[in-house]
């Protein structure tokens, strides 16, 4: 048996196809302001490793992760956060909205990968 190194994310899947990342989702205007709402059925499903349950266990509806934009190479730190009604948010997403300048009606695929959230845009 054989095995393949994978040498860049790109290979581990098609970027260019939103419907490919495990989450995705048309953002909507409130999510180009500050906080990105994520699905909740593909934050349980795809995004919470073992690790970040135990930490928002421990710091009930807040811990800090690394988000990285595959088209930018930018590595951020941003607070997960579970609200009472049960969905998440990433907090300090404006960081990146306005930086990319991302616009409402955009669709945003992610992908938990080595430790990181990972996410690209997609245009109109």
């Amino acid at each position: 048996m054989s095995c393949t190194a994978v040498s860049n994310f790109d290979d581990l899947l098609n970027l260019e196809s939103m419907h490919n990342w495990p989450v995705n989702k048309q953002l909507a205007d409130e999510d180009v302001r500050s906080c990105l709402t994520l699905p909740t059925e593909g934050v349980e499903k795809y995004i919470m490793p073992l690790e970040q349950s135990e930490n928002l266990a421990r710091n009930p509806g807040k811990t800090v992760m690394a988000v990285y934009d595959v088209e930018r190479s930018i590595r951020y730190d941003m607070k997960l956060v579970k609200e009472q009604e049960g969905g998440y948010k990433l907090e300090d997403w404006d960081q990146v909205s306005m930086l990319r300048r991302i616009q409402a009606s955009q669709g945003i695929g992610m992908s938990w990968r080595n430790g990181m959230l990972h996410f690209k845009i997609f245009s109109n």
